[in-house]
């Protein structure tokens, strides 16, 4: 059994779905004492840990996912002088490109001694919290290799929520459901996002084929269109092109697609000036 559990492990390490893992954390002064702080540091290394080690799919086990997590920690709640058994904090979680994430008023039951281990059939509050997100990130990574790949991951995260909420567990998981079927549910966002990785990888190619290139940037375009035509400013999509807005304007730029960059002047404002600037 040790030798089996050692073969897990090393697999895990060797094929990681999550590459560079960087935890970062604040904490209020006023109401968590500087000598308790190691509490939060060992909660640290014990998310950081859980997906190192832990195997989120069987069938892709190289995605290699960077993960950036902070945390602001709000209060440590003790039973007694040393005695804790519950962490309430916000988090922002990011794969550092396109997908970030923030989850407010959260509390984890979590004591010394505490471990955690992915167990996909069982909920956890602590772990399927990290899991949620774990499939979030590895569904929208594969649907930048193949046209809704990531769908199976999605239903993961949102089986997670059903169970959460058949469990009692219904104020934030509740959330969590409506933001996975956003995500899920917008076909064209996920349609542009593969159509905008496909063209990355068209220009890395040895052999570019301006034609195809064009093809589907144009099929990019349309995408984007249609997503503003049915929601409008959609918070989402938006995310996903201020995450690569010289990208998208270089590539309409090399393929003389004057349209597409006068579509984001009015559709991103942020980064309005940026648009503008290879329309002179």
């Amino acid at each position: 059994m040790v030798k089996k559990i050692l073969q897990i492990l090393l697999c895990s390490v060797i094929y990681p779905q999550f590459g560079d893992i960087d935890i970062s954390y604040e904490y209020n002064p006023r109401m968590i004492k500087d000598s308790k702080v190691y509490i939060l540091e060992d909660f640290n290394q014990l998310i950081k840990n859980y997906f190192n080690i832990s195997t989120f799919s069987s069938e892709y086990s190289d995605l290699n996912i960077p993960i950036k997590i902070h945390i602001i920690y709000e209060k440590i709640h003790f039973n007694g002088e040393n005695d804790f058994n519950q962490i309430s904090c916000q988090m922002f979680l990011t794969n550092q490109t396109d997908q970030y994430y923030f989850s407010k008023s959260i509390s984890f039951p979590y004591y010394k001694g505490k471990t955690i281990y992915h167990n996909p059939t069982f909920f956890d509050p602590l772990s399927s919290f990290f899991d949620y997100y774990a499939y979030l990130f590895i569904g929208g990574e594969l649907d930048s290799y193949e046209l809704f790949l990531g769908g199976p991951y999605y239903q993961k995260s949102l089986n997670i929520c059903n169970t959460a909420i058949d469990n009692g567990h219904s104020s934030n998981w509740s959330a969590f459901e409506d933001d996975i079927k956003n995500i899920k549910n917008n076909e064209e966002l996920r349609k542009a996002r593969y159509n905008f990785y496909f063209c990355l990888d068209m220009i890395n190619s040895e052999e570019l084929n301006i034609e195809n290139l064009k093809n589907n940037m144009t099929i990019f375009l349309d995408n984007i269109k249609s997503i503003y035509n049915k929601f409008g400013y959609d918070k989402s999509t938006l995310k996903f092109i201020n995450a690569f807005h010289i990208e998208i304007a270089d590539l309409f730029h090399l393929l003389k697609m004057e349209e597409g960059i006068n579509f984001l002047v009015n559709f991103d404002s942020k980064n309005k000036t940026t648009y503008e600037s290879y329309l002179e």
